[in-house]
């Protein structure tokens, strides 16, 4: 099962503090700022295939990040959760296919920013690129 680091589990925790649902469940994402050409397509009222074709060229050069995202446990069929140190997450079929072996071997460690997810031999898998958190 992964490893989730002390300050990685504080981070959880904090997350879940913020949260006002009842039963939740840890989704860990990867996000990044709004890239200006994004923002500037949006305010001049370019159209969504406009403002998606931006995006596609834009976002690849984004400093991504990964946070424990929270959402409602309904959103998942109980059999697409398991329990890692005693948080509930999103089965690791729902994150991209690098991360799945990690979730299963690997380690959750704060980054200096977000959070970072390594495999068994310490490599970063999340956030891609591997160098955006650090």
């Amino acid at each position: 099962m992964m490893t989730i680091t002390t300050t990685a589990a504080e981070m959880i925790r904090e997350w879940l503090r913020r949260s006002p649902m009842a039963h939740p469940v840890v989704c860990l994402t990867q996000m990044c700022r709004s890239p200006t050409e994004v923002e500037q397509a949006i305010k001049r009222g370019a159209t969504r295939k406009e403002v998606r074709e931006i995006a596609l060229k834009a976002l690849p050069a984004q400093r991504w990040y990964l946070y424990p995202c929270i959402y409602r446990r309904s959103h998942f069929l109980w059999i697409f959760t398991t329990t890692i140190a005693g948080f509930r997450f999103a089965s690791p079929i729902a994150h991209p296919g690098g991360a799945r072996l990690a979730m299963k071997r690997g380690t959750l460690d704060v980054a200096e920013r977000g959070l970072v997810l390594k495999d068994a031999d310490g490599t970063v898998v999340l956030p891609e690129p591997a160098t955006s958190a650090l």
